[in-house]
C-alpha cells in the first residue's frame, strides 16, 4: 500500500512573490541593449520624432496604469467581504463623477496634441532628395532605384533584393506597395511602420544620420515564411554610395552556367 501523497502548501504571500517574480522575468526577457531592432535608439529624423513622442506617452501611461492598479488593490483589500451586512446604497457623488470624467479627458488631450503633431510631421514627404520604390512579395523585398536626378543622379533604373542602400544625411522617399498580400515595412532605427497594400502606393520618408546597417522586419503576417521576411537599410557615406551606385550600373554579366550565382538568378 503506497503512502498518501504529500501536499506542499505554499503560503499565499510566497505565491504572490513567485508570480510577481515570474512576471518580471518575462518582461525583462524582452529587454536587450543594442538589439538589432531597438526602437529606443533612433538613428534618423523620423525615428527621433517617434522616440521623442513615446517617452512622455509611456511615462503618462505608466503613471496612470500604476495608480489604477494600486487603487484596485486597495479597494479589493479594504472593502473585501468579511461577512458584514450590505451597507446602505447611495446614488453617488456628482462632483467626484465629474472630476473622474474630466481628468481622463485632459490626459487624453495632453497625449493627443503631440501625437497629432508627430503624425503630421511623419507624413511630410515634400522635402525628400532621393526616391526608392519597394515591392513586398512572399517572402522578400524588391528595391527599385528609378531614373531620377536625386540620389546624385541615376540615368538607368536598377533593382536590388532585400537590401536598400542610401546615402547618409539624405531624406529618402520610399514608395511601397505589394505584389500579393499585405506586408509592412519597418526599420525601427530609422522610421515607423508603413503597410504595403496590393493596388495602393504608400510613402514614407526615411533618413540615416550615420553609416551603418539597420535591420528591419515585415510586421504584417503574410504567410508561412513571414518570420523570415527581413530587410536591411545600408547607409553609406555619400562618396561610398556613389561607388556602390556605379557598380550597380555596370553592364550585366551572365553568371557561369551551373554556378551558385546562376541558380540564385533562376530563383529570382
Amino acid at each position: 500500500m503506497t503512502a498518501p501523497a504529500t501536499v506542499i502548501r505554499v503560503p499565499s504571500r510566497r505565491r504572490l512573490l513567485l508570480a510577481v517574480g515570474a512576471l518580471v522575468a518575462v518582461m525583462l526577457s524582452a529587454c536587450a541593449e543594442d538589439a538589432a531592432q531597438d526602437t529606443w535608439q533612433p538613428e534618423g529624423e523620423n525615428a527621433n520624432r517617434i522616440h521623442n513622442l513615446q517617452w512622455p506617452v509611456f511615462a503618462i501611461a505608466g503613471v496612470v496604469g500604476l495608480l489604477v492598479f494600486l487603487a484596485i488593490v486597495w479597494i479589493v483589500i479594504r472593502y473585501r467581504d468579511r461577512g458584514q451586512p450590505i451597507p446602505e446604497q447611495s446614488h453617488g457623488k456628482p462632483a467626484l463623477e465629474i472630476a473622474l470624467t474630466i481628468l481622463p479627458a485632459l490626459i487624453l488631450v495632453g497625449v493627443a496634441v503631440p501625437t497629432v503633431g508627430t503624425l503630421m510631421a511623419l507624413a511630410e514627404t515634400d522635402d525628400t532628395e532621393c526616391s526608392v520604390n519597394v515591392y513586398g512579395q512572399q517572402w522578400w523585398w524588391e528595391v527599385e532605384y528609378p531614373e531620377q536626378e536625386g540620389c546624385g543622379g541615376i540615368d538607368r533604373e536598377f533593382v536590388t533584393s532585400g537590401q536598400m542602400v542610401i546615402p547618409t544625411g539624405t531624406k529618402v522617399l520610399v514608395s511601397g506597395t505589394s505584389r500579393d498580400v499585405i506586408h509592412s515595412w519597418w526599420i525601427p532605427a530609422l522610421n515607423g511602420k508603413k503597410d504595403m497594400v496590393p493596388g495602393r502606393v504608400h510613402t514614407v520618408r526615411t533618413q540615416a544620420d550615420e553609416p551603418g546597417i539597420y535591420a528591419g522586419q515585415c510586421t504584417e503576417f503574410c504567410g508561412l515564411s513571414h518570420a523570415n521576411m527581413r530587410m536591411e537599410v545600408v547607409a553609406l557615406d555619400p562618396g561610398d554610395f556613389e561607388t556602390w551606385k556605379a557598380n550597380q550600373l555596370k553592364p550585366y554579366a551572365a553568371p557561369e552556367e551551373g554556378s551558385i550565382a546562376a541558380e540564385g538568378e533562376s530563383a529570382f
